[in-house]
Formats: C-alpha cells, sequence, structure tokens
C-alpha cells in the first residue's frame, strides 16, 4: 500500500482509496480496465443455432437430476456422483438461461 497526496487538499491517502479521508474528494486511479461497456463484434446466435442447442441444454439439465436422483443412494462413490451431478444441474440451467436470454432478445430486433 503506497500513500499518494489528494489533489485538493494535499493530505496523505492510500493508492486504493476511491476518495479522500480528509475532503471526500474523487481520487484519480489508474486502472487498466475499461469499465465502458461495449457491443460484442460477433453476431447473435440465429433462431436454428438456439433451437439446436435448447435439447441440449434440457439433455445436461435432466442427466444432472437423474444423477442426482441416483446418488441419493448410499453407495461408494456417491460424493464423485453427488459433485458431478451439481456441476451438471447447474451448467444446465446456465446454458438454458442463456438460451432463453439469446431468444428474447432475437425476437425484439
Amino acid at each position: 500500500m503506497a500513500l499518494i497526496a489528494c489533489s485538493e487538499c494535499g493530505r496523505a491517502v492510500s493508492d486504493k482509496a476511491t476518495t479522500c479521508v480528509g475532503c471526500g474528494a474523487p481520487l484519480a486511479t489508474s486502472s487498466g480496465i475499461d469499465l465502458v461497456p461495449r457491443r460484442s463484434k460477433s453476431p447473435p446466435p440465429t433462431r436454428a443455432q438456439i433451437k439446436r442447442r435448447l435439447p441440449v441444454a434440457v439433455t445436461v439439465l435432466v442427466l444432472g437430476i437423474l444423477l442426482a436422483a441416483i446418488a441419493d443412494r448410499p453407495v461408494v462413490g456417491a460424493k464423485l456422483a453427488s459433485f458431478v451431478a451439481a456441476l451438471l444441474i447447474i451448467a444446465g440451467l446456465s446454458w438454458l438461461l442463456v438460451l432463453l436470454v439469446h431468444a428474447a432478445g432475437s425476437r425484439q430486433r
């Protein structure tokens, strides 16, 4: 942690602070991250692509639910099966939500 001088009051302030603790003036931060959102240059998925991806997402979700039901039984390796089931459910739900957002976005255009 380094100390920098506030440009308004001259007080020593941490370089990680966003405002001066003395006067409340915003401190200039030099971040390499561009916080301005930019549109993607790739074209949005077509209806045909969405329709092809939807059954795969639903299949992953259903496989995760089935594996979770099977892993509920007390057998050897149930922890690994539960972990894989949770990953499949999360992946399936995420994929399904992304597809639904893309489908809703393509309808508005």
